[in-house]
């Protein structure tokens, strides 16, 4: 009697992501609703890619030892975040990585092949910028990491499972970052240039970040006095290394608040300032990055008016936090800022066509 073979076909489960709630809830408006709802978004966000104490993204199946350059891009407030991310990447994972913006990016030349990675950010690939430069890299053989909102999960998307509903990024900002974030650790660590304990203990500090940005938003009213005092006719914002990518986030942020353009200046820029500028905004995320900032602004005092705004700071307890979830913490006050004096202008951010 002929043995009979059985071929079992086993169907694959692809991850649907469950539509979020639209609803404002007891929030006054959807962009307060993303900025005071972060901390459980965050929390969310870790659980889903935090297994066992390890962050995990097997399932991108990246052979970072196999990568020789990284290319991260974004578009919009994303710029910001993708060159924190560059920061990151060069120096926890050990390869060169740049930042571009998507637009820029799809008319560049830059080397496609097995041995690059890009990763793109955005709120959602239903771009022409973002569709074109994805097909591109895929044309080229290139490996590709997609950050996107809300696009089904699988084995090259980042799935945020979120939907913004303002016409400027909050929590949307904040979760795109924490991905890099843990991208960075998650390949440092299979790049062997962090040891599993490092990973082990920022895992740890990562997942008690909650704790710090509920801290910021219970202190609300005290961004809320600085943002009442500051002079918004001329202003810039300003920060060095990864705290200009904080910087240019906020600069965005204000954009929408002020509802005109505001430009961002690395702190080494300042002693180009003009004269007409008076209010400064800048971020220092540790006290070297402080005492470089406080010189510059110092140095620029000399060619700009005695009424510029430089003696408010907010101060956030970065103790117990390495410098990499800082800009996570930074951009918590800026939206805070960005959203008060909104208010004062009375300027609605919220857009539910987004």
């Amino acid at each position: 009697m002929k043995s009979q073979k059985r071929i079992f076909i086993k169907k694959k489960k692809h991850l649907k992501p469950v539509m979020p709630s639209v609803d404002k809830g007891h929030f006054p408006d959807f962009i307060r609703k993303e900025i005071f709802t972060q901390p459980e978004l965050i929390n969310a966000l870790i659980e889903r890619y935090v297994r066992a104490e390890k962050i995990n993204f097997d399932y991108l199946k990246i052979k970072i030892d196999k990568i020789k350059r990284i290319y991260l891009v974004g578009d919009g407030e994303n710029y910001g975040c993708v060159l924190a991310g560059a920061y990151n990447f060069e120096v926890l994972v050990d390869i060169p990585s740049s930042a571009s913006l998507i637009s820029e990016f799809r008319f560049s030349n830059p080397v496609l092949d097995k041995s690059t990675l890009v990763i793109m950010v955005s709120r959602s690939k239903d771009d022409e910028y973002c569709t074109e430069t994805i097909k591109r890299v895929n044309e080229s053989g290139a490996k590709i990491i997609e950050i996107f909102n809300f696009e089904p999960e699988n084995n090259t998307a980042v799935n945020l499972n979120f939907i913004e509903k303002g016409a400027v990024s909050t929590a949307g900002y904040t979760m795109r970052y924490t991905v890099l974030s843990m991208l960075a650790l998650y390949f440092g660590e299979k790049n062997q240039v962090i040891t599993e304990l490092y990973v082990k203990i920022a895992t740890k500090m990562l997942q008690s970040l909650h704790g710090k940005i509920k801290y910021v938003l219970e202190n609300e009213y005290l961004i809320r006095h600085m943002a009442e005092k500051i002079s918004t006719d001329k202003l810039i914002t300003t920060g060095t290394n990864i705290d200009f990518a904080c910087a240019l986030y906020t600069s965005h942020l204000f954009t929408f608040a002020l509802n005109r353009n505001i430009c961002a200046s690395p702190v080494g820029e300042l002693r180009f300032l003009k004269s007409d500028t008076d209010t400064i905004i800048g971020f220092a995320s540790n006290e070297n990055f402080y005492n470089v900032l406080i010189k510059s602004v110092k140095d620029a005092l000399k060619i700009v008016p005695k009424n510029t705004t430089v003696n408010d700071s907010f101060f956030i307890d970065y103790d117990d936090t390495i410098p990499l979830f800082n800009p996570i913490l930074s951009a918590v006050v800026s939206q805070l800022m960005a959203y008060n004096i909104a208010k004062e202008n009375n300027i609605i951010l919220d857009n539910q066509n987004n």
